[in-house]
């Protein structure tokens, strides 16, 4: 074999070499772009997925003034301890369970007077510190509210209606209570707490500039 084929051959491996490399460039950087185009659809993905719950987070937010949500929760906190109050008191007159209460019939009227004082003082106290605020809070609030007013305004009336001197009934049957009557404390006392999970997430939202 003399140079010059020694030449040729040489050439036609260095040729044969440059080719299978350009593929396999070509092949290396063609894959690099379907992983990068796979990477880059999947991270603008997971963008699109952050910003939107973002967003979502942002729409429940409301920004107030830190004078508009002093005076709110001051209005807020108002109305919780006054229906706090009435709610505990209406329960103890009618109570949803069990219920201690004095063996002898004077002390026991006695009790029930005092009962029945105290939920009356502290429903008429809610119902001023509600409708003293109704211009203040947003009409689903306040309806959830009177709502519970009502419940404990219909258990005063139940209660008192029982001595209602033109009432026909036995004095036992004047002592005893109906299964709704029951009921309706357990009703009042879940709805109230349903309520103050409303108004709880309500600040929650809000934020101050």
């Amino acid at each position: 074999m003399d140079i010059t084929q020694i030449g040729s051959l040489v050439a036609a491996c260095i040729v044969s070499a440059g080719g299978i490399g350009g593929i396999t460039i070509a092949v290396v950087k063609f894959s690099s772009n379907i992983i990068a185009e796979r990477l880059s659809a999947k991270y603008e993905y997971k963008l699109e997925k952050s910003l939107e719950k973002y967003k979502t987070e942002l729409s429940k937010k409301e920004y107030v003034s830190k004078t508009r949500f002093d005076a709110e929760f001051s209005i807020y906190r108002e109305l919780s301890a006054a229906f706090c109050t009435m709610v505990k008191d209406i329960s103890v007159m009618i109570p949803a369970g069990f219920n201690w209460q004095p063996a002898g019939e004077e002390e026991r009227k006695k009790y029930e007077d005092e009962c029945y004082k105290a939920a009356n003082s502290s429903t008429v106290k809610a119902q001023d510190s509600l409708y003293a605020s109704a211009a203040f809070i947003p009409e689903d609030y306040f309806k959830g509210y009177e709502e519970i007013l009502s419940l404990c305004k219909q258990q005063l009336n139940t209660f008192a209606f029982r001595y209602n001197v033109l009432s026909l009934e036995t004095e036992k049957e004047k002592r005893s209570l109906s299964h709704d009557d029951y009921k309706r404390t357990t009703e009042i006392n879940e709805k109230w707490m349903k309520h103050n999970g409303v108004i709880r997430e309500y600040l929650a939202s809000l934020d101050v500039l």
